[in-house]
């Protein structure tokens, strides 16, 4: 499913006062990568696709650990984190 984007400098340099992130889901595609999407207070219940700083292009990981510490340290989350992973893309060793 396609969202609107929201640029990652929304979430940290550029967030408004009081805005918090409601709700992120860690998404892999069947590329293998992985994409987040985001609910924030400023903006209502809609969701949207993290994309890189200031461009367009949507921000992707290769390893869910990388964007989940980007989650917490960069944007300051600390709620549930839905994982969805693609079938059989996972590596064996986490298993």
């Amino acid at each position: 499913m396609e969202y609107p984007i929201i640029f990652e400098r929304e979430l940290t340099t550029q967030r408004p006062e009081g805005g918090k992130i409601e709700s992120v889901e860690l998404v892999q595609g069947e590329d293998g990568l992985w994409q987040l999407n985001v609910q924030v207070s400023w903006k209502g219940r809609q969701t949207y696709t993290v994309s890189k700083f200031n461009q367009r292009d949507i921000k992707l990981y290769s390893l869910a650990y990388s964007a989940l510490r980007h989650i917490v340290k960069d944007y300051g989350y600390t709620g549930r984190i839905m994982l969805q992973p693609y079938p059989n893309k996972l590596p064996k060793h986490y298993f």
